[in-house]
Parts: structure tokens; sequence; C-alpha cells
């Protein structure tokens, strides 16, 4: 059962109902039946609404609060949402929710199934500690040109193409919530004032030093071992093996671009033993040096010539 609270619309609302013969269509196209909308809309300073479903529903319910306040009730507690604020429900549990009589929130929000919504859950409480309780995110209006992308795909039709770039964009759009720091980059300041942001600018202005974890440490006025610490923290990897990735892929577009030969590759990002080399780039790439322009330049030559 679904009791919706509001019976007029609101000012500036949008929402799409997908067809359910399309909803079909999608579970049946291998590339977006992992995750897949089935409905979607904006409320802008949603007074008065309300929804109560006492068994829930068959798919993920998406919040996503940007301006004022609501309440979302659970089985077990009541989660006050405001600005920022960002909710995944899962399927057939009970809730209701609604728009602060004094402050009605502003809302963004999705419906969506498919086969890996379950997996998209389990990132959601790794992300917020709990299923059942709000995220917050920096207000971005990148994000928001996502969901009216998503939305004015599908107003063109549900053709194919569209069906494809509207579900293809929803996964970047709960990526946005899921790691934040990847979808904003951080502000000049907290560069030029975080050590491993400059220790990363220090690596890709000298790809072709030999550089040791001592000197980059040191760089940064912090000692090694906690430098070490605070760097694989911030990007999964130990300081020399981020350093090396990014000579590797320097190497690449060396070997695909440049007519040198692989030990002056190998020199000019600052390693003078060919072998090393080698040996560095197959751990990286799955491919030596010579195996990987050979490749590259097969693929070349099977582009059709210009007319």
């Amino acid at each position: 059962m679904v009791v919706p609270g509001k019976s007029r619309g609101f000012t500036g609302e949008k929402i799409i109902e997908v067809p359910a013969a399309m909803v079909e269509k999608c579970l049946s196209m291998p590339l977006i039946s992992a995750l897949l909308i089935t409905r979607m809309g904006f409320y802008p300073k949603a007074q008065h609404h309300y929804y109560h479903r006492p068994a829930g529903i068959s798919q993920v319910i998406f919040l996503y609060c940007t301006d004022g306040q609501g309440w979302v009730d659970l089985p077990t507690h009541r989660l006050i949402m405001q600005a920022g604020d960002f909710l995944a429900i899962p399927p057939f549990l009970a809730h209701s929710y609604g728009a602060d009589p004094q402050n009605p929130w502003t809302i963004y929000w999705f419906h969506y199934i498919g086969n890996g919504s379950p997996q998209l859950l389990d990132a959601f409480r790794d992300r917020t500690g709990n299923y059942l309780h709000t995220g917050r995110v920096v207000y971005s209006t990148e994000r928001v040109k996502l969901f009216d992308q998503i939305f004015e795909t599908f107003l063109k039709g549900y053709s194919t193409a569209n069906l494809l770039y509207a579900n293809l964009t929803l996964s970047y759009f709960l990526a946005s919530f899921l790691v934040p720091e990847n979808f904003e980059p951080p502000s000049p300041i907290s560069d030029t004032h975080n050590p491993v942001y400059q220790a990363i600018d220090r690596m890709q202005n000298s790809l072709s030093e030999p550089l040791t974890v001592e000197e980059f440490a040191r760089s940064v006025h912090l000692s090694v071992s906690f430098f070490s610490r605070k760097f694989k923290l911030a990007t999964g990897y130990a300081p020399i093996e981020y350093f090396n990735h990014l000579r590797v892929q320097k190497a690449c577009q060396l070997l695909h671009f440049s007519d040198l030969r692989v030990n002056e590759v190998a020199a000019e990002i600052g390693i003078h033993d060919p072998f090393y080399f080698s040996r560095l780039f197959k751990k990286h790439m799955g491919f030596s040096p010579v195996e990987y322009r050979k490749i590259e330049g097969r693929y070349r030559r099977k582009q059709p010539p210009e007319s």
C-alpha cells in the first residue's frame, strides 16, 4: 500500500515514471541490468510532502536533500534529513517520510532495481556505517547536472540509446555520494596544505628522477613511517608503488607515441637498468615493453586510412 500525503504538485516539480515494458527491456540489457531506474523525481520546497509505506516497495529508494528539512521514519528510529543528507532505503522495508512543515525539504529521488542493487546497498552501508543512517555530501552543481541529464534523456523517449545513457549515468550519479572525494577535487587551499597532494604533485613533476620514499617524506617535512601511513590511507598505495605506477603510465605514452628505444624510454622515467624497467613494466601492465609496443602498433595499423 502506498499512501501519498500530497494532494497537489509542487511548483517546479519533475517526475519520470519509466513504463513497465521499458523496465523489462532494461532488465534484458546486460550493460544496465545491474542497476536501472524505475522512477525519479525532483520536489522543490515540497510542503505537505508525505508518504507512508507499511511494507516498503520492491525497489531501492534513494533520497537526496539539498535544502530545508524532512524526516524519515524507519522501524527502529526516526531520521532527520537536512541539506546535504542522502539515504538509500532497502526494498520491502517499512517506512514513512515527509517534509518539515516549517522548513520543507527540497529533494532529488530515484527508485531503482537490478541485480547489482544489493552490492550497492553494501557500499552505502560502508559509507554511512549503517544502511539506515544518512550520509552527507557538499552541494555540487555537477551532481545536479547529472540528475538533469538523466531526466532530459528520458524525456527524449525510450530508445535503446537513451535507456543506456540514462541508466549508466545513474551509476556515476550515485558514485558521487559513495566517493565524493573523487567526484569533487580538493580545493587549491587544501591541496597546498595536504602533504599527500604535495607529494603526488612532486611525483608527477619528477618522473625522470629516481626518487626514494625518504626524499618524498623529507619534501613534506614528515617522518618516513608517518608519511607512508598517511599516503597509503589516502591513496590505497605505498608511496613508491604509486610513483612507479605514474612512471609506467608515462612509459606507455612514450612507447605509444614516440620512436624511442626501450632503454631510452626507461631513461626518460629515471630508470637506467633496462632489465629492471622491463620487469617493472610487465608487473604493472602484464606485457613487456616490447610486447606492448607490438600490440599497440598492430592496433594502430588496423585503423582505416583517412578519407
